[in-house]
């Protein structure tokens, strides 16, 4: 039995793996992640070698202080320090701005073509750089000096489930998430499940099923399809996981990427791995529920009717992902989060958004894992039962039929 176990799931994966509409599916993201990632690479790239280049034309003191502060303000500090010359150059697009600073006041002249100056950073700098001269004046110490020109540091946090994250970035991080998760596992879960009920149903209309059930049992042939199938989505998720580390190392030096990091900067690695693992189990539970109502399909016609249920179920919880962001303590959104077939989408954002600590994450996931293996020993008696049979009636009545004589 193992041995003709093996022959189905590697039958399964290799006539699914070699399809060309397999590669489109997995490279179509990717290709359209390169494209948009080529052109955001180039536009910053662009966008770097702008530097605002600017006059200083003051005392050696304010210079150097200016000059020292060059990578901090992201700006070039140029060698012309006479005013006029200044001018000129800037007059003549040479320069993108003049910075005079006298003894109580600075001002800075540019032109409507010129780059963007940080003129709130330099104001800063030039602040303390005054209120140091004038402690010097009065008498303080350095230690005092350092201490009058400290700012002040002020943090803004959400706190959330006795843990807290930057509010700056945590709503666009819990969007992306949703985002991120929730079509993931509709996609993932749309494409397979069409993917093993087609299957069976070629097998069953060309009758080819009545063959392979002569030579192996309908226990084999289950669950062979169940792991082919999820063979091949796990290596969907793996090709995404190594391109999207490899696309990140790659670019991590990119101010754009550097910003995406920042706001997601609350996603550790052992939240990556329970995330992809709850997708698989979930992916895994679709699957044995397409195979239990494919196993009623008659012909490829009745397909449509068989992945339409299991379509509608993968959006409650895609649906209800965007809901949780505004709404993460109402209670029915706090019910699905345990839910499988919804689960997936859920709670995982209640984790990375604090929503949740990890034992909740962990019961739900083992929630899922138990169904798992419930559906799974449950499934293969209505697939084994209905596998050979052919009705012309709808599928869902069919399987409601089904239960009503379990």
């Amino acid at each position: 039995m193992t041995n003709q176990l093996f022959i189905v799931i590697k039958d399964t994966f290799l006539s699914q793996f070699k399809s060309r509409g397999y590669w489109m599916l997995v490279l179509s993201p990717l290709i359209f992640a390169t494209l948009a990632g080529a052109v955001i690479f180039g536009i910053t790239k662009m966008q770097g070698n702008t530097t605002p280049n600017i006059a200083v034309v003051s005392n050696q003191e304010v210079r150097s202080v200016l000059v020292q502060s060059e990578k901090e303000l992201d700006i070039h500090v140029s060698n012309i320090t006479n005013e006029k010359k200044a001018n000129s150059a800037l007059q003549n697009e040479k320069l993108d701005g003049v910075l005079t600073v006298n003894k109580n006041e600075a001002t800075i002249t540019t032109q409507p073509k010129s780059e963007q100056i940080p003129k709130e950073k330099i104001t800063a700098i030039l602040g303390n750089l005054s209120r140091s001269q004038k402690a010097t004046q009065y008498g303080l110490t350095a230690q005092q000096t350092a201490d009058l020109v400290q700012p002040y540091n002020l943090k803004s946090v959400v706190k959330q489930a006795e843990q807290s994250t930057n509010s700056g970035n945590t709503e666009s991080a819990n969007q992306l998430i949703a985002s991120a998760i929730g079509i993931i596992t509709v996609i993932i879960v749309m494409w397979y499940t069409s993917m093993i009920a087609n299957a069976i149903a070629n097998e069953k209309s060309s009758r080819i099923m009545e063959i392979l059930l002569a030579a192996t049992s309908a226990r084999v042939q289950y669950f062979g399809k169940i792991i082919g199938i999820f063979a091949l989505v796990t290596t969907h998720l793996l090709l995404y996981v190594i391109a999207g580390f490899t696309a990140f190392n790659f670019f991590k030096e990119n101010s754009f990427v550097k910003g995406l990091a920042s706001n997601l900067n609350g996603v550790t690695l052992s939240f990556i791995i329970y995330a992809v693992v709850f997708i698989l189990v979930s992916v895994a539970l679709y699957l044995v529920l397409t195979s239990m109502i494919a196993s009623l399909i008659n012909d490829n016609a009745q397909v449509q009717q068989a992945i339409q249920p299991i379509s509608m179920i993968a959006m409650v919880g895609y649906v209800f992902s965007f809901i949780m962001t505004q709404m993460p303590n109402n209670l029915l959104i706090r019910i699905l989060s345990y839910i499988p077939f919804a689960s997936q989408s859920m709670m995982p954002i209640r984790l990375v958004t604090h929503t949740e600590g990890w034992p909740a994450a962990i019961s739900a996931l083992l929630i899922a894992i138990i169904t798992l293996f419930l559906l799974l020993w449950f499934g293969q008696g209505i697939y084994a039962r209905n596998v050979l049979s052919y009705s012309d009636e709808p599928i869902m009545k069919q399987l409601a039929a089904r239960l009503r004589h379990k």
